[in-house]
């Protein structure tokens, strides 16, 4: 059941990287490589008999690539006052607080998998952890759906916030379970 739900949050992760391909910010290689190292992480940690990369490598990873789009984001131009807020200041926002949800949700779950202290036979010292994580889940996938839900953005953004709740959510509920 868990690697199903694994393998699950895969696929909208992957429809989320094609609304970067045809959103505003195509061209920007931070949103790509953010993208990438998201489906990169989940893929070698959930579905790799043996991973690659330790799931804490693949969380600093994917939180350094968050920083990095973050900082871009904020150093883009600011709209003047009055002006709505053009989609790709609100796309960066998401997928950085995205790629830091996820990074703790692929670090726990990686840990989780291996049976070390947070998942294995200690799992009470881990609880406000999975806790910690599974409220973020759930915040993240509320605010997802009221970015989701605006009418002032494009359709590729709404549906890329809206795949973004999903795989997030998809990732966390096993960590509850």
């Amino acid at each position: 059941m868990i690697e199903a739900l694994h393998l699950g949050s895969m696929l909208p992760a992957a429809l989320g990287a094609c609304c970067v391909a045809g959103g505003a910010d195509r061209r920007s290689p931070l949103a790509w490589l953010g993208m990438l190292a998201m489906l990169a992480a989940m893929a070698d940690t959930m579905l790799m008999p043996r991973p690659l990369l330790a799931p804490i490598v693949w969380a600093a990873v994917l939180v350094l690539v968050a920083l990095a789009t973050a900082v871009q984001g904020r150093l883009r131009a600011v709209p003047p006052a009055g002006s709505p807020t053009h989609p790709s200041r609100t796309m960066t926002a998401h997928r950085s607080l995205q790629a830091v949800l996820m990074a703790g949700l692929i670090a726990t779950a990686g840990s989780h998998h291996s049976g070390s202290a947070v998942g294995g036979a200690h799992a009470s010292h881990g609880l406000p952890v999975l806790l910690v994580l599974g409220v973020a889940a759930l915040a993240f996938a509320a605010a997802s759906a009221v970015v989701a839900l605006r009418r002032p953005l494009p359709l590729l953004p709404r549906a890329e916030a809206a795949l973004g709740a999903a795989a997030t959510t998809l990732m966390a509920l096993p960590l509850l379970a």
